[in-house]
């Protein structure tokens, strides 16, 4: 009787042990629940952004030109001279996989052809910017880098031919300052090239072919880049008027 006493009696004191040990697996669950949610959360940002950002550069095109906001009555975009159809936005086609070329492979008619043509393995696109106004003006243009992968960007090329002056850009050579051959440095990492029109008078309108490719004489155009984007865009802003 007494020893049936005994477990009762150690029973009791082990009560509230087994209670402060239940308590303790619950906090600990509830903390492992916890931050299962945190990660599960992270997880689900993080594959929201990429998601986000596949679309931008897949689906929004390579290549784009937009107008500042706040001077669409000032300034208009068109694919064709006579601006039947205006536009604040233009967008060239997507090229799903572009392949090195040279410059010296581009056809002859580059120009010669209004909106989107691309080839093959490059990014063409001719379009004409009117001043829609009654004042004269002065406008800026610029092409920015939106989005790279793979370092594509180091063999790429840009060449902006405005009213039948070409000027071709390029990231500046590894490890030096100097200009690849035949082009004008980037401005940054971000920025291709800016150039500001004066004196651009009402009913007044510039003609503009851009040209994107790989340049394969480029020594960075190596096989690390194979499968590599580039998005750009071009956008233009009004300075003043008079």
């Amino acid at each position: 009787m007494k020893f049936t006493q005994d477990i009762d009696h150690m029973d009791e004191r082990m009560r509230p042990f087994a209670v402060r040990a239940t308590a303790k697996s619950v906090r600990k669950r509830n903390v492992m629940l916890k931050l299962g949610i945190i990660i599960l959360l992270i997880i689900i940002l993080l594959l929201g952004a990429f998601y986000a950002l596949s679309v931008f550069v897949n689906k929004a095109g390579n290549f784009t030109v937009w107008i500042q906001d706040g001077d669409m009555n000032l300034i208009t975009l068109s694919d064709t001279p006579d601006f039947e159809k205006c536009s604040t936005m233009l967008e060239a086609d997507i090229i799903p996989q572009m392949d090195n070329i040279t410059k010296s492979w581009m056809p002859d008619n580059l120009t010669e052809i209004d909106g989107c043509h691309n080839g093959e393995n490059y990014i063409a696109y001719t379009f004409y910017l009117k001043n829609a106004g009654i004042n004269e003006i002065d406008y800026s243009s610029q092409i920015d880098i939106q989005a790279v992968t793979l370092g594509a960007d180091h063999a790429v090329r840009v060449m902006v031919i405005k009213n039948g002056e070409e000027r071709v850009y390029a990231k500046a050579q590894k490890d030096s300052t100097e200009p690849e051959p035949d082009t004008e440095p980037f401005l940054s990492n971000t920025v291709v090239m800016s150039d500001v029109t004066e004196s651009f008078e009402p009913g007044e309108f510039d003609k503009y072919t851009v040209v994107i490719w790989l340049e394969g004489e480029d020594p960075e155009c190596i096989d690390n880049i194979r499968g590599g984007v580039v998005k750009m865009s071009m956008h233009f802003k009004v300075l003043e008027t008079d």
